[in-house]
């Protein structure tokens, strides 16, 4: 790696480490052996903590551009971005992929994410990565193939996951959704992990059982230490039921319950959110 890399490099995963602990050391290998600026736009805008949009420009302003980069920030370029290092790193630590692995992505955006998963499950794993943009496809395509990595693309519906590549031993759902789609537990094996975002600032972490369904816990991503002014746990329930007033009124009726406390069961015919155990159901999708 070029010097001037390394150093940004060190600079990201430190940041990525200021409000977390410290990185599992494959995820940290993987992010030093795939350079995030291989994955990002020329032209763009910088997503930064107070919601403001940088343009960014590596012709017009390669200094600006380098360091938006390698900050813990999202890039936006038009219908597709490049996640904040830190929520990558925290929903790749989740899934925990090993070598080995056959992992379905969904969401390939720029492709940073797939290229990283490649990394993690080696020659002996494969990863399987749907977009459902087209233009946004190609140009992953593109970069992909210039870092040297080779998942296999598919564009179409995520939500309907890509089930003659099944059965998966991971799902990573690079994007937010509500309610979680069934075919990505169809798809997966049993003891499988299932995560996803929830929101912009909570992961929802899934094991796929043996009866066809999966359930698991929410948590924080990094992201919202650093911006979030009401308790996550609030956050979240707000998100839940859609109402700050709601959220306020029963987040401490339930305790003040941390994401870790709240959790999702997933059916073939429905699914819930439950409190501390799955029997105690707050809200239903």
């Amino acid at each position: 790696m070029l010097p001037h890399i390394a150093w940004r490099v060190d600079a990201m995963i430190a940041a990525i480490t200021e409000h977390r602990a410290p990185l599992t050391r494959p995820i940290e290998q993987a992010l030093r052996a795939v350079p995030r600026h291989w994955f990002v736009p020329l032209v763009g805008e910088s997503l930064e903590r107070d919601g403001a949009r940088v343009p960014i420009d590596r012709d017009a302003d390669p200094s600006a551009w380098w360091d938006a980069v390698y900050a813990d920030r999202q890039i936006m370029a038009g219908e597709c971005s490049c996640p904040a290092p830190s929520a990558v790193a925290d929903l790749l630590e989740l899934l925990g992929p090993v070598s080995g692995q056959r992992v379905l992505e969904v969401g390939t955006g720029t492709g940073w994410t797939a290229a990283l998963l490649g990394r993690l499950v080696g020659q002996q794993g494969s990863v399987t990565s749907i977009e459902a943009d087209a233009a946004v496809a190609e140009q992953a395509a593109k970069n992909l193939a210039a870092a040297g990595a080779m998942p296999h693309l598919v564009v179409g519906d995520g939500a309907a996951g890509c089930p003659e590549r099944a059965p998966y031993d991971g799902v990573h759902g690079t994007y937010a959704v509500r309610p979680v789609p069934y075919a990505w537990v169809a798809q997966a094996r049993p003891g499988a992990v299932i995560v996803c975002r929830f929101g912009d600032d909570h992961a929802l972490r899934l094991v796929v059982g043996p009866d066809g369904t999966a359930s698991g816990r929410f948590s924080s991503l990094t992201t919202i230490c650093a911006r979030q002014d009401d308790p996550p746990g609030a956050a979240l329930i707000m998100e839940l039921l859609g109402s700050r007033g709601a959220a306020q009124r029963m987040w401490p009726i339930w305790g003040e319950p941390e994401p870790e406390r709240i959790g999702v069961t997933v059916t073939p015919e429905a699914q819930w959110i439950w409190l501390n155990r799955p029997n105690q159901v707050i809200a239903k999708d």
